[in-house]
């Protein structure tokens, strides 16, 4: 197997396959390729002992950090509890000034929801 498999195959990034060979890692090159056996790379690991530092898997969150709904027409807590179409709130885009900084804010009109867009001026 190549470096990449290697390196997919441990969980870990083709970068550190590449330290491990300056580190004396088994390995056979073929032209410009390294070629590697698992059962020997893994027994050199072994007994060199050192640790894999694997990859960190990125959850995504439960909910988005922004509901990009807020950027539509209607008022998406309002479509949430059941008020269908037109009897949702009209969003109107609004500016406040708070704590000396200009920040944009989407609100709901009549229902008085509001949702800070997180843009600063």
């Amino acid at each position: 197997m190549n470096r990449d498999e290697l390196a997919k195959e441990l969980d870990v990034q083709p970068w550190q396959v590449d330290d491990w060979l300056l580190l004396g890692c088994p390995a056979i090159k073929i032209r410009s390729q390294w070629q590697f056996s698992m059962e020997q790379v893994k027994g050199w690991l072994k007994t060199e002992k050192i640790r894999v530092k694997r990859l960190k898997t990125v959850h995504s969150p439960q909910r988005p950090l922004f509901d990009q709904r807020w950027l539509g027409k209607r008022c998406p807590v309002c479509t949430d509890r059941g008020f269908p179409g037109e009897k949702a709130g009209r969003l109107y885009l609004l500016g406040e000034v708070l704590e000396g900084e200009w920040h944009l804010r989407k609100t709901g009109f009549p229902c008085g929801h509001s949702q800070n867009l997180n843009y600063v001026f």
